[in-house]
């Protein structure tokens, strides 16, 4: 069996070339893949929910999609997209959940192989969204849809609701009174350029008006 494989890659050298016998993708096919772009997009305007966005697909190339939720794989081709571009619609927002788009070519001599893999998460649905106080401070941070807090924040109701509190205060403040709140929140930065700059400026004036002295 040994030498029938040494007969058939001797007899391929010979009568063809190397690049025949073992063939790869083309720079074309890898830098197409390489332009696969994913995106995680939230909806927000009538339904919430998202959509897992696959731009750039070209005739040469599919992908696999999978997702960490149910632990499906699911193949896209050129054909499934439109003008290159595949929209997944994703319903479940009650948790994180993980994308992983692998690329590969429909081209002879990639061999199956994962040309770019790409990972997208959708965010978790914030329940606060749905309170009362939220849909009466629909620009406040903590109130979007899909606020995702720091790891080490935890926060009660009766903290948040205190905060938003805080939040009001400050932005219903007449406009003076937000000058003079930040005047006070940011005099330091303020202050000690200028005082520096004045020590600065009158050391120069006094060791030109030293030197003049001594001059004289």
């Amino acid at each position: 069996m040994k030498k029938v494989i040494y007969v058939l890659c001797l007899f391929c050298i010979l009568t063809l070339n190397i690049s025949t016998c073992f063939a790869e993708c083309t720079d074309e096919v890898l830098l197409n893949a390489k332009n696969v772009d994913v995106d995680a997009i939230p909806q927000t305007e009538d339904l919430i929910y998202y959509i897992i966005k696959i731009s750039n697909l070209t005739p040469d190339l599919y992908v696999e999609v999978y997702e960490d939720d149910n632990e499906t794989t699911t193949t896209y081709t050129y054909d499934d997209s439109e003008n290159g571009v595949i929209e997944i619609e994703h319903w479940y927002i009650y948790e994180k959940v993980n994308y992983v788009v692998s690329v590969y070519s429909t081209e002879e001599g990639c061999n199956d192989e994962v040309l770019a893999e790409i990972e997208v998460s959708t965010k978790k649905f914030n329940e606060r969204y749905g309170y009362v106080a939220c849909e009466q401070n629909p620009d406040y941070e903590k109130c979007d849809p899909f606020y995702e807090p720091a790891d080490d924040e935890e926060q009660t109701d009766e903290e948040f609701y205190e905060e938003l509190k805080e939040y009001n205060e400050v932005n219903e403040a007449p406009f003076w009174e937000k000058l003079w709140n930040g005047i006070k929140e940011y005099y330091l930065y303020v202050l000690v350029p200028v005082v520096v700059v004045s020590v600065v400026y009158g050391v120069v004036i006094y060791s030109y008006k030293a030197k003049r002295s001594d001059k004289n």
